[in-house]
């Protein structure tokens, strides 16, 4: 039979609470895996408190079970010199695709106040920049936006009539008649870290960036934990140059 162990069964849940839509449960079952022991136990008890996830998340293990199997089975009968079956579609892709709600507008328009997000960025940010570091960034990136006011683009993840929990910030810039997306701000607030909204948001960020005539979009913002950078190389960006602090 297949092998399937623990860490299995963690990445199982963590990739179930990246498709929820509920922040509070999410939050809740992040906590729970955050556990030093008893960490299966922990999720399952705060899941039982949501009938209809719980459903949502049998149906979901269910369907990454199958297709693990019909992996393992694939390479079964590749060792064995025989064609690989390929994977069937997912019955329910909605489902697995569950993800936050991203909206977008100009700094004219946007519902609240851009310039606390960037306040908070910089208080966040201590925890890994120096505190004049962090005040240059928070700067240059007003500086930077302010002045593209009119073309800029914002892109952020909000309950109705709330501050978003998550927001990026940039413009597209032309250089020499060439044209690159410079995405100066992103921010994720402290209780909602570890979800991937940052990557959520770039996506639509690029996205956006090629449809105006972009060739390619880049991130400059070291309110960003550095961990990110790691994270985004992973998934197969470019990280550019370094920047170094001299002790």
């Amino acid at each position: 039979p297949p092998a399937w162990t623990p860490a299995d069964g963690f990445r199982l849940m963590e990739g179930f609470c990246s498709r929820l839509v509920n922040l509070e449960l999410k939050h809740a079952l992040l906590k729970a895996l955050s556990h030093g022991k008893g960490v299966f136990k922990a999720f399952r008890q705060v899941l039982s408190a949501y009938p209809q996830e719980e459903l949502q998340y049998r149906e979901y293990k269910n369907a990454v079970l199958r297709r693990y199997i019909e992996s393992w089975m694939d390479d079964m009968r590749e060792s064995l010199g025989l064609a690989r079956l390929g994977l069937e579609p997912e019955e329910y892709e909605e489902l697995v695709e569950e993800e936050f709600t991203v909206e977008h507008g100009t700094f004219d328009d946007i519902p609240f106040d851009f310039g606390r997000l960037v306040d908070e960025a910089q208080a966040d940010s201590l925890e890994w920049l120096p505190p004049a570091a962090a005040l240059l960034e928070k700067t240059e990136i007003m500086e930077f936006l302010d002045t593209r006011r009119a073309t800029g683009f914002i892109y952020y993840i909000a309950e109705a009539g709330d501050i978003p929990i998550a927001a990026a910030a940039g413009a597209i810039v032309q250089i020499e008649g060439r044209s690159i997306g410079i995405v100066r701000f992103i921010g994720v607030s402290k209780d909602f870290r570890d979800l991937g909204l940052e990557s959520r948001l770039l996506a639509r960020i690029n996205r956006r960036c090629k449809d105006l005539g972009a060739s390619q979009t880049m991130v400059r913002c070291l309110f960003v934990k550095p961990a990110f950078a790691e994270l985004m190389a992973a998934q197969g960006n470019r990280v550019l140059g370094s920047q170094f602090l001299l002790e």
